[in-house]
């Protein structure tokens, strides 16, 4: 098991909780691929009504349909952080094609925040990938890469099974007595998926549950005593050299395509 983890934790973002940051009794929640009309809003309303900051990896695409939602991000506090353009997992593998895909939806965020001058901090690449070019390519553009401690394959999951992912998001959190957990807001069309369709509710390409299944979390966390750290303060804190420096190659995560 330990000989798994430790090659999760150079192929993968996927890393151990005291390498990143989180200190005990701590939760930072993260939303990916985003945002998506009316469930990115109903999103934010819950965490508004919890009093609760995220980090929200947005794809510059979905970014230029729906650019209030960023704005609104923004002016709640929340961290934003560059997914790429279109999410494409093969660029992590071509620095150009990378370097192209951050820029691009760095745009697209400064666009949306109508500031010429904002460059996102933190970078996520796509199917939690963490390659040697992302390696080279985030320490060229000075980003940092914002990692997870658990993920819980939500991308797999429907309005029918969520509850399931909460209790074993909430096992894991109770195990490594915090973490860094993703949820996605929006669920990209998988490789060789054939019935894309994120309106078929029995689909785990609708999202629409996703807004519940927050709000749920985060009181089931909050009755284990666990704090909701705000993405701010945990991006000013120091991160180990293992995570930023390391020598990564690729590995294993749900590979999606860019938005349809």
């Amino acid at each position: 098991m330990q000989f798994a983890q430790r090659l999760r934790a150079q192929w993968t973002i996927w890393q151990r909780i005291q390498d990143v940051g989180i200190r005990r009794g701590e939760i930072l929640l993260s939303f990916d691929d985003g945002p998506q009309p009316d469930i990115t809003s109903r999103l934010l309303d819950v965490l508004q009504k919890e009093d609760v900051c995220a980090a929200f990896c947005v794809c510059g695409k979905s970014v230029r349909i729906v650019p209030d939602l960023v704005r609104r991000m923004a002016s709640e506090g929340h961290l934003i952080v560059n997914h790429g353009y279109r999410h494409q997992p093969l660029a992590l593998f071509s620095a150009e094609a990378l370097r192209k895909e951050i820029e691009d939806c760095d745009a697209a965020i400064a666009a949306a925040l109508e500031s010429d001058a904002f460059r996102a901090e933190f970078y996520r690449p796509a199917c939690g990938l963490w390659t040697s070019v992302v390696k080279k390519v985030l320490a060229q553009l000075n980003k940092r890469v914002l990692p997870v401690t658990h993920f819980g394959w939500d991308t797999n999951v429907t309005q029918h099974t969520y509850r399931d992912w909460i209790a074993i998001t909430r096992d894991a959190a109770r195990r490594d007595q915090g973490g860094i957990f993703v949820l996605h807001d929006r669920r990209l069309h998988l490789w060789m998926e054939t019935d894309y369709d994120p309106n078929d509710q029995e689909s785990s390409a609708y999202r629409g549950w996703v807004p519940d299944a927050a709000s749920e979390l985060i009181n089931q966390f909050r009755s284990d005593s666990f704090t909701l750290l705000n993405p701010h303060v945990w991006s000013r804190r120091y991160l180990p050299e293992s995570i930023n420096q390391r020598p990564l190659d690729p590995g294993k995560f749900p590979c999606q395509t860019g938005p349809e």
